[in-house]
């Protein structure tokens, strides 16, 4: 195979003829690669069977790849209709008229032949014979910034034989930084230098630095991406080229007049709680919602402060949002679970903040405070009144604890043979049956807080060194408040842990603890 023409660019007038459906049709198209072009049979309504051609007489032509086969279905009405595509990869030998005769393409049993295509090979360079070579350029939209504040950072391609971006892919990264790639309609797509070179856009980035000081970008690569079928041939010539590295110099904030966790742009806060009349064991959600453009990947919640008597759990989150030259546009919202310990109205108070406003200054906010009215618990199980340490009792369990440990055992061991089972058949472990895995974790939490009541007059909630202090070994007082704990966080945010998938471990674990003899020591009477 001859070496490739360099400097080579097709430019060509196809002889292309519209024809009745089922008389396929042959044109020229424009290579991905430069000095290659794409050569085209199209047949709308192919016959049965497999699909075939071979190419007709060329002229000052030679083949590099194909023929790739590609096939579109569309409906008109309720009429389907296929469209058949057979693409060739050629260059031009030299410069001059190029040609391809009719083309016979077989369907099944059945044959058609195409129309003649011809066309022109013209240098492509400045003078003929010039090899041309891109250049790929780095444009950033300031060079200067504060920290949070948007950058736009847009690579082009000059040369002057570009026409589109649509063969070309750029690889670059951000250190340093949040960024995302922008949609295509917010980045320019073609223009020209001014000595008339092509200046196309291959992309543009959104870029939040998250720390002040020089922020380099290093060089970025684009590569010429071959079409279907190019990708085939070694002889096709590759093309990448490289930028610079720039930079751009990000300074810090100004000192915030108020609290402040970070939030840069044009933004709106609210929040609000979800639910009505909630009672001593329910979940109440805060929801915080901060609105509008902005860096909001790089939020904290905002500060939120609790009356004595709530408390809060991991927040969990979501989000929606579009970038844009000016930040990303949309919403983040966090949902942060809070349960009273004991009934009556509560008040979160009002919470001040601010956040900076780009080109301008500071802005604040104020989150009006929030009423709580929590009514007594609706339905609590009963917990055993705490048994006074006698000899006689030494060594044994009050009822209600030993029909609680029968329960847990009974359900511990019933999920210890439906996980042997299942582990031996290869097939998932089945969800407790009828049982929701928030109810299932309550039911827990308060066998582990009888067991505390029952045996040693304390709570759980008064932590592991009161439960010590009152006769509890100091691992099971670990264990204990580690498990309401467990329970808690598995109720109340879910998000980070599944718990059907957790549930088989606690349950085995509850059983252990409740089912230990050991009392709190007696006391000597004066």
């Amino acid at each position: 195979m001859r070496r490739a023409l360099p400097f080579a660019v097709v430019l060509l007038t196809a002889a292309v003829v519209a024809t009745a459906r089922g008389q396929p049709h042959a044109r020229f198209l424009s290579g991905t690669i430069p000095g290659t072009l794409r050569y085209q049979v199209v047949l709308e309504g192919p016959g049965p069977g497999e699909i075939s051609g071979v190419l007709g007489e060329l002229t000052n032509l030679e083949v590099l790849a194909g023929p790739v086969l590609a096939q579109q279905v569309t409906w008109q009405g309720n009429q389907p209709i296929a469209v058949t595509a057979l693409t060739w990869v050629m260059r031009a030998r030299t410069l001059g008229p190029i040609a391809v005769g009719p083309t016979t393409v077989r369907l099944g049993d059945a044959s058609a032949v195409t129309n003649p295509v011809r066309g022109t090979a013209l240098a492509g360079g400045r003078t003929t014979g010039e090899a041309t070579r891109p250049e790929l350029r780095v444009e950033l939209s300031t060079p200067r910034l504060l920290v949070g504040e948007p950058l736009v950072v847009r690579f082009f391609v000059e040369s002057p034989g570009e026409v589109g971006a649509e063969g070309w892919e750029v690889q670059t990264s951000f250190p340093e930084s949040w960024s995302e790639r922008l949609p295509s309609d917010e980045v320019a797509a073609v223009g020209a230098t001014p000595d008339g070179m092509a200046r196309v856009a291959l992309g543009g980035w959104l870029v939040i630095p998250v720390q002040a000081g020089r922020l380099k970008i290093p060089p970025a690569r684009a590569r010429a991406v071959a079409a279907p079928g190019e990708r085939e041939s070694a002889a096709l010539p590759v093309r990448t080229v490289t930028s610079r590295t720039v930079e751009a110099e990000v300074r810090p904030l100004p000192p915030a007049p108020a609290p402040f966790f970070g939030a840069v742009g044009e933004l709106a806060f609210s929040r609000r709680l979800l639910e009505n009349e909630p009672r001593v064991g329910d979940l109440v959600t805060l929801e915080v919602e901060v609105e509008g453009v902005g860096n909001l990947p790089l939020l904290d919640p905002p500060p939120i402060r609790l009356p004595e008597g709530l408390r809060s759990f991991p927040a969990e989150e979501t989000h929606q949002w579009q970038p844009s030259r000016r930040g990303l546009a949309g919403w983040r919202r966090w949902r942060i679970p809070v349960e009273a310990l004991r009934p009556g109205r509560y008040e979160l108070p009002e919470v001040r903040f601010c956040s900076f406003k780009p080109g301008a200054s500071y802005t604040s906010h104020t989150l009006p405070a929030l009423a709580l009215v929590v009514g007594p618990a609706s339905a609590v199980p009963p917990v055993a009144a705490p048994v006074a340490a006698t000899p006689g009792a030494r060594g044994t369990l009050p009822w209600p604890a030993l029909l609680l440990v029968a329960f847990v055992l009974g359900v511990a061991a019933t999920a210890a043979a439906i996980t042997w089972r299942a582990r031996r058949r290869g097939v998932p472990l089945p969800p407790a049956t009828g049982a929701d895995p928030a109810q299932e974790l309550r039911r827990l939490q308060l066998a582990v807080e009888v067991w505390a009541r029952s045996r040693f007059g304390a709570t759980v909630a008064e932590g592991a060194d009161r439960l010590t202090a009152a006769g509890c070994p100091q691992a099971e007082a670990a264990e204990a408040t580690e498990l309401v704990r467990t329970c808690e966080r598995l109720r109340f945010a879910p998000s980070l842990t599944a718990p059907a998938d957790a549930l088989p471990n606690l349950r085995l674990r509850v059983a252990r603890l409740v089912a230990t003899t050991l009392q709190r020591a007696d006391r000597l009477e004066q």
